[in-house]
């Protein structure tokens, strides 16, 4: 699981008033990843909790900017795009490797 402080030090925050938000923020990023994962799994593994890091950080800089797909103002432009398209490749990959999901070999002879 993606710990707050993990998230926290990225953030740099140091007290605790951001904890209950930043919570609802991991939590949110662990259903979105989930919601990739193949059905019957209930926590995020391991090899992918940095992309719940990354998300819950992704959403915390993109408070108050919800629904926009870009902002500009006095010469400073910035451009959101969709949050987890980088990692739908590092999540396929992990799926590739469980064990339920090998497939098998049909040879004709």
């Amino acid at each position: 699981m993606a710990t707050i402080e993990d998230v926290k030090i990225l953030l740099d925050i140091t007290d605790n008033d951001m904890d209950e938000k930043l919570s609802l923020i991991i939590s949110n990023a662990e259903k979105q990843i989930l919601a990739y994962l193949p059905e019957g799994t209930v926590t995020v593994p391991d090899p992918l909790q940095y992309i719940v890091t990354e998300l819950a950080i992704v959403r915390f800089n993109r408070i108050g900017n919800e629904g926009m797909s870009s902002y500009s103002q006095e010469g400073e432009s910035i451009t959101y795009g969709d949050d987890i398209a980088p990692y739908l490749a590092a999540i396929q990959a992990w799926i590739s490797t469980q064990e339920n999901n090998k497939r098998g070999v049909v040879k004709f002879i």
